[in-house]
């Protein structure tokens, strides 16, 4: 059976993403396949769109279409982003967009269990795995906790905490909820505005102490959650 058009096509991409591109190149235009290849506008862009619908292309709103960037299945645990992306064999990066110090609003204070107007640290950063932007993340930590923060290496909080402060972490509390990317975040992210989002927000506890408030967007086409169930209270058999 000889192959459609838009199989042949979809073919010469699937061996393009496996062969000469990376994750995040930008593929040739849908002018430059047409050229090429010598079929319609149309064959192209649906063949484009089976490999965006399989998750081996991403289509960037403005931008372009470009191979899909690294995917990370998570477990629920309390580790630092630099750790869970090595421990994937990915290489972690952050890149500090902003950081000062700021006077906590009520909601703030609240999380981090302090008087409103206490001093505390804002960082906001942008997490990437082998260069592919995965996370949006802003995080207030109390300026009393950690003096000097703000001269401190601040793309792995946790282990400076641990070095600089000898503040380790023990513990934590997470919520995991749904949401659409936002303009500011959609442009930080790469993403369209209004893009699926899985936002983590957490507290992160140094014995009986507060030392982290934090609010995580990931990019929901890059990043899994897996959580291992068990029953809890008596076994009744029905579902």
């Amino acid at each position: 059976m000889v192959a459609t058009k838009r199989a042949q096509v979809r073919s010469v991409l699937e061996r393009l993403i496996d062969v000469e591109l990376h994750p995040g190149d930008p593929i040739p235009s849908e002018r430059a396949l047409v050229d090429k290849l010598n079929v319609s506008r149309v064959t192209v862009r649906q063949a484009i769109s089976d490999l965006v619908e399989s998750g081996a292309l991403e289509r960037v709103h403005g931008k372009g279409t470009f191979v899909t960037g690294p995917q990370v299945d998570s477990q629920l645990h309390l580790t630092s982003f630099s750790r869970e992306m090595r421990a994937r064999g990915l290489e972690p990066g952050t890149v500090v967009l902003s950081a000062s110090e700021i006077e906590a609003s009520e909601e703030t204070a609240k999380g981090l269990r302090v008087a409103k107007g206490t001093k505390v640290i804002r960082v906001e950063r942008l997490r990437t795995a082998d260069a592919s932007p995965m996370a949006y993340e802003v995080g207030y930590y109390p300026s009393a906790l950690f003096p000097g923060l703000l001269g401190r290496e601040l793309g792995t909080l946790y282990d400076v905490f641990a070095s600089e402060y000898d503040v380790v972490v023990t513990s934590g509390e997470q919520t995991v909820r749904a949401d659409n990317a936002d303009g500011h975040v959609a442009r930080v992210l790469g993403v369209a505005r209004r893009a699926p989002l899985l936002v983590l927000e957490r507290t992160t506890f140094a014995g009986r102490k507060v030392v982290e408030l934090s609010w995580s967007a990931y990019r929901a086409d890059r990043y899994r959650l897996h959580m291992a169930l068990t029953p809890r209270g008596p076994r009744t058999g029905s579902a």
